[in-house]
């Protein structure tokens, strides 16, 4: 019996498939049986983006939210965390834009997602070099 990547991921964090899906979401089933892209490593010319994830209810949701911005094209990796519905992504500003990310991670998911300013800088963070 094959199971789907994110099945196997979340029984592996000893999650039980009574919690894979969660009324509110029902989208990590969809998320489920799409091909997971494995994140090549990042250039040496990467940036940072900070989100805001509004709509996040329950344990599950920051990892649907985390698998949909690891599906974006040109984001090498992303973190999710539920209690500050905070996330933060590693990504080429040669090929996406925050702004781009955030868009892409409401269109699969449906969760709300805000750019937040670098609180130092005021703008996304780009580490040259």
């Amino acid at each position: 019996m094959m199971i789907g990547p994110l099945k196997a991921l979340l029984l592996t964090a000893g999650v039980s498939s009574a919690a894979v899906l969660c009324p509110p979401c029902d989208l990590t089933a969809s998320l489920a049986n799409r091909p997971v892209r494995l994140a090549a490593v990042a250039p040496t010319d990467t940036a940072t983006a900070r989100l805001h994830i509004s709509g996040m209810t329950c344990g599950t949701c920051p990892v649907t939210a985390r698998l949909a911005l690891r599906r974006v094209a040109g984001v090498y990796s992303a973190t999710v965390t539920l209690e500050d519905s905070l996330g933060v992504v590693q990504y080429d500003p040669a090929r996406v834009t925050p702004a781009d990310i955030a868009a892409r991670l409401t269109e699969a998911t449906g969760y709300g997602a805000k750019v937040l300013a670098d609180p130092k800088t005021g703008s996304p963070r780009r580490r040259d070099g």
